[in-house]
């Protein structure tokens, strides 16, 4: 170890545990390291130690060194057990690969507008519609929230009520740490539940995701049943949460934004730049966790072998070295450095569905609802690990009808 490196564990901000507390304040705490010079500072992590990695340029790098941070030996130690070691996450190498060939089939970027026309815009329309008699509502709970949640379900040709109990379940699994015996029950609940259709599915295929699965084939590999069952496992929490919060978000910002709001309603075409720059400020995976066996030297700081690191997908997206004014929201700007959805070979398998889904539930609520607006004061989001908005109370005049073709412009 030469001189210059230092290897002090001693947590900043010791009175925050990033994986359990709200953090209110967490992009000016970012903020005041950056300008304080720092690059990698240890942080308390579910009661350990973890080193978070503020920098844009330093996370881009992370991702890419699968060598020093293989996303497998992170996945392996907290979600193995409960949602299958076959889930994508939990793999790497030529496995991994050819897994996620198999899978990505059905969310290739050519599939999504088929999907938005038959499930996103009509389920968005019914959540809408269902917002009839009332001027009032918690748009996250009545709109955010079970959009993406049902769309899931529907993807996997599911009723909506059978989906509503499968995401019990799957919430459950992430209850391991805490609670393993009722993760493992719910690891049961959901075989038991998926196992027959995937059954049916295999024998007699539908226009479906389980179907589509159970069927795919490439270079001579197939899925088998748990490689099913572990990718549903995960696909509730990583696709459903993930959105809700996200467009939460979203919504929050445009409409505490007076000026925003009416340049969206009057050129919708700049609709698309709003969803990026909101993944860019508002993407619910703000630290991604990896784990390091080796250890590693960063910028004169000893990251130890056995140590939990914290990829800082949100400090980087408001790196003033890379976006200019980074707390601004910026219709103008270059989105393409963002790490909101990760990079390297695990790079989001679901992120043009995420960006049909947010702009399609953008559109529908400032097309349908007139005079939307915010019933209180704008929230600020919450979390550290994931960060959102989780309650959103809104006002309107009226419930428009859908438009005769189905789709929000």
């Amino acid at each position: 170890m030469n001189a210059t490196t230092t290897i002090d564990a001693t947590p900043v901000y010791p009175e925050i545990d990033f994986a359990l507390d709200d953090v209110l304040d967490f992009h000016e705490r970012m903020d005041a390291l950056r300008t304080a010079g720092e690059r990698v500072v240890p942080v308390r992590y579910y009661g350990q130690i973890a080193w978070l990695i503020l920098r844009h340029d330093d996370t881009r790098a992370a991702y890419r060194d699968n060598a020093t941070f293989p996303c497998s030996e992170a996945y392996q130690r907290h979600s193995a057990q409960a949602m299958g070691d076959k889930m994508l996450l939990a793999l790497d190498g030529e496995e991994h690969r050819v897994k996620r060939l198999l899978i990505s089939r059905a969310l290739l970027p050519q599939k999504i507008p088929a999907i938005v026309d038959r499930h996103i815009q009509p389920l968005a329309n019914e959540l809408v519609d269902a917002f009839a008699g009332a001027r009032a509502v918690d748009v996250v709970e009545r709109f955010t929230r079970p959009l993406p949640m049902y769309l899931i379900t529907r993807l996997l040709g599911l009723p909506d009520g059978e989906g509503a109990q499968l995401i019990k379940w799957v919430e459950a699994l992430f209850s391991f740490d805490t609670a393993p015996e009722q993760a493992l029950a719910a690891r049961a609940e959901v075989t038991e539940f998926l196992q027959p259709v995937i059954n049916a599915r295999r024998t007699e295929p539908r226009d479906d995701l389980i179907s589509l699965l159970a069927t795919a084939e490439v270079e001579g590999e197939k899925l088998d049943d748990e490689d099913i069952l572990s990718f549903a496992r995960l696909l509730f929490p990583a696709g459903s949460d993930t959105t809700y919060l996200t467009m939460g978000s979203m919504i929050n910002a445009v409409l505490a934004d007076p000026s925003l709001h009416r340049q969206l309603l009057t050129q919708p075409e700049l609709r698309p730049a709003a969803v990026e720059e909101s993944l860019r400020l508002f993407g619910t995976v703000a630290l991604q966790n990896r784990f390091t066996v080796s250890g590693c030297e960063m910028h004169g700081v000893r990251i130890p072998p056995q140590s939990w690191v914290l990829f800082g997908n949100a400090p980087g997206n408001h790196d003033p070295e890379v976006f200019a004014d980074p707390h601004r929201f910026d219709l103008t700007r270059n989105h393409k450095p963002m790490l909101t959805f990760g990079g390297g070979p695990h790079v989001c398998i679901g992120a043009h569905l995420a960006r049909a889904t947010l702009l399609t539930g953008l559109s529908t609520l400032l097309d349908r609802l007139p005079g939307l607006r915010l019933a209180g004061q704008p929230v600020t989001p919450a979390g550290a690990i994931l960060r959102g908005v989780r309650h959103l109370p809104v006002a309107f005049d009226t419930v428009l009808p859908a438009q005769p073709e189905g789709g929000a412009s």
